[in-house]
């Protein structure tokens, strides 16, 4: 998709959400980022709300910068350079590209690496700034749902790191977004899922609709012991529920020798029972950001219809962005975009 965008390098200011502390939010006029050689102008078209931006909002991951303007899941259009006019969305992890881990293809962990939206101001913003090597173009792809692909490329980092086969019993623990995403990926491969949700939960219906079977926490023993070998627990389970405690209903339910696949980033420590760990000798994988082979892979997935996001709750327009911010608070809520 081309654009004819305007160029605002002679407008100094813009409109943004600002996040100076917890439940401390504000829209605010900002200055317009200034690109670095080697990085370009982004003009925002949308915006998703992460559980991260949740947790940062509330208060239970503390900001690595203050204040910030905070959005990792973001589209737009390119103003300036070689991508000028393209329809993008951006990778967060911007690596210095030198250092050891860059030099052995883990840029995501690059030490000197900024991070949009967490470290680095993002995209609540009417303009953001990145680097022109973390940018894909997503052509045909729908804005909003565009803000997806962040989330979906690091559902399939997970799996990349340890490839699930559709001989496997997994649970997924959870019902939010990254939840959802996992579950169309996992259908996608032939998988045999459960999902485990809090009894009560307003969003298990989402994962009715697309056929998941759904298992309520005081239901999962009694499934166990009758659906897996020796009553033992599942082969993999996916701990994406945001919750510090569930660590633990993770290690219960993995068989001996199973993995755990650990995205929640709640910012609070972690309490489990380890031992228990140690003695079924679990794997955790934990798993974080895509990288660019599943950035291009998440494009694909959304591109042609394997995987369709569960956008719940569209908001226009940046002045509105702190009432979206509120309304993804909600327990019925699976994303909350705003359109810039």
């Amino acid at each position: 998709m081309l654009t004819t965008v305007h160029n605002p390098m002679t407008h100094g200011t813009q409109r943004a959400l600002v996040l100076h502390g917890p439940m401390d939010a504000r829209i605010e006029e900002v200055d317009i980022p200034k690109p670095p050689e080697g990085w370009v102008l982004v003009k925002t078209l949308a915006v998703g709300i992460c559980g991260t931006d949740k947790a940062f909002y509330r208060g239970t991951y503390p900001l690595f910068k203050r204040p910030l303007i905070p959005g990792h899941e973001v589209s737009g259009v390119v103003i300036g350079g070689d991508l000028d006019g393209r329809f993008v969305v951006s990778e967060i992890n911007f690596p210095c590209g030198k250092c050891h881990f860059c030099r052995q293809g883990l840029y995501t962990h690059c030490p000197y690496r900024k991070t949009l939206g967490i470290d680095f101001d993002g995209g609540f913003a009417e303009y953001f700034i990145a680097p022109i090597t973390a940018l894909h173009t997503i052509d045909g792809i729908d804005p909003v749902v565009a803000t997806q692909i962040e989330p979906l490329a690091a559902v399939l980092n997970d799996l990349e790191q340890y490839p699930i086969t559709p001989s496997m019993n997994v649970a997924i623990i959870g019902t939010g977004n990254l939840a959802y995403l996992t579950a169309q990926v996992l259908r996608a491969m032939g998988v045999n899922y459960v999902v485990i949700a809090r009894r009560g939960s307003a969003k298990a219906r989402y994962f009715r609709a697309i056929g998941a079977e759904i298992l309520f926490e005081d239901e999962v023993n009694d499934y166990i012991a009758r659906n897996t070998p020796e009553g033992q627990g599942f082969d993999a389970t996916f701990e994406v529920s945001g919750n510090a405690e569930v660590i633990n209903t993770a290690i219960n339910i993995t068989r001996p020798r199973g993995f755990i696949h650990l995205k929640s980033t709640p910012g609070s420590q972690f309490k489990a029972d380890l031992t228990k760990a140690v003695v079924k000798e679990l794997r955790i994988v934990g798993s974080r950001c895509g990288t660019f082979r599943e950035f291009k892979r998440a494009i694909e997935l959304i591109r042609n219809g394997t995987v369709k996001p569960l956008i719940t709750s569209v908001v226009n327009g940046i002045d509105n962005s702190l009432q979206a911010l509120e309304r993804s608070l909600k327990s019925d809520e699976m994303k909350v975009v705003v359109r810039i």
